[in-house]
């Protein structure tokens, strides 16, 4: 006899993961001691266990004994807007500069900064150029996944990661890496809105990428929809 409706009328009415884990975690102990008291008071095997899941209290109980503390609401259920509508660029740019970030310690490490054809070897001009791509093609699509999960853990309405997954296609997080023959190369992240004539101009230059980009950014939350649609 598990709690799992328990820890689904729990987190839907937007107790925090971990005070959920915590409660079901003593309710679990609770329940095996009666269960035990059930057993030397001359009860065996399910007819004790149902005794003691009796004793214990129905679900609606045991869940109103959580809701009713505020306290263990998370704030993600306190203020959704707050996180599904001003994180999702902050997570795409963090993913971003994730890896500008770690391209430009490597080539400070090696001696290859500032950036040209002559001080970068091939071997790092390659993997720069293919983690800019990665990193362009992949820092929303991830931010998207970010949002959904959190969506999926903490039973949100679905409405929440579909505005976070709306936003992020209006962003454009742009990397580039550029490697003059001068010694006048960039390694740069930049952020703006695709409405923008900048980001308009690099939908043109870059629109394969881009549709590729927006198909993985949009799939995540078209399978929560999927997904919850066929559990009803």
């Amino acid at each position: 006899m598990g709690f799992d409706n328990l820890r689904e009328k729990l987190l839907l009415g937007g107790i925090a993961p971990r005070h959920v884990r915590r409660y079901l975690a003593e309710l679990n102990e609770h329940l095996d001691d009666l269960t035990r008291e059930q057993r030397e008071a001359g009860y065996d095997g399910e007819d004790a266990s149902i005794r003691a899941r009796a004793r214990l209290g129905s679900d609606d109980e045991l869940a109103a004994a959580m809701l009713e503390q505020k306290r263990f609401r998370s704030w993600i259920a306190r203020a959704p807007w707050a996180v599904f509508l001003f994180l999702p660029p902050i997570a795409a740019l963090a993913f971003g500069l994730l890896v500008v970030g770690s391209l430009a310690l490597v080539g400070k490490y090696f001696g290859f900064m500032p950036l040209s054809e002559h001080s970068a070897p091939l071997w790092f001009q390659t993997l720069a150029a293919n983690l800019v791509a990665l990193a362009n093609l992949t820092a929303k699509p991830l931010a998207a996944i970010l949002f959904v999960a959190i969506a999926v853990r903490q039973r949100l309405k679905l409405i929440w990661p579909f505005m976070a997954s709306m936003l992020l296609l209006v962003l454009m997080v742009d990397s580039d890496v550029l490697f003059a023959a001068h010694g006048k190369g960039h390694l740069r992240l930049g952020a703006g809105l695709v409405l923008l004539p900048r980001g308009w101009a690099v939908l043109g230059e870059n629109w394969l990428q881009i549709s590729a980009q927006y198909v993985m950014t949009i799939l995540p939350v078209l399978w929560l929809w999927r997904w919850r649609q066929a559990r009803v």
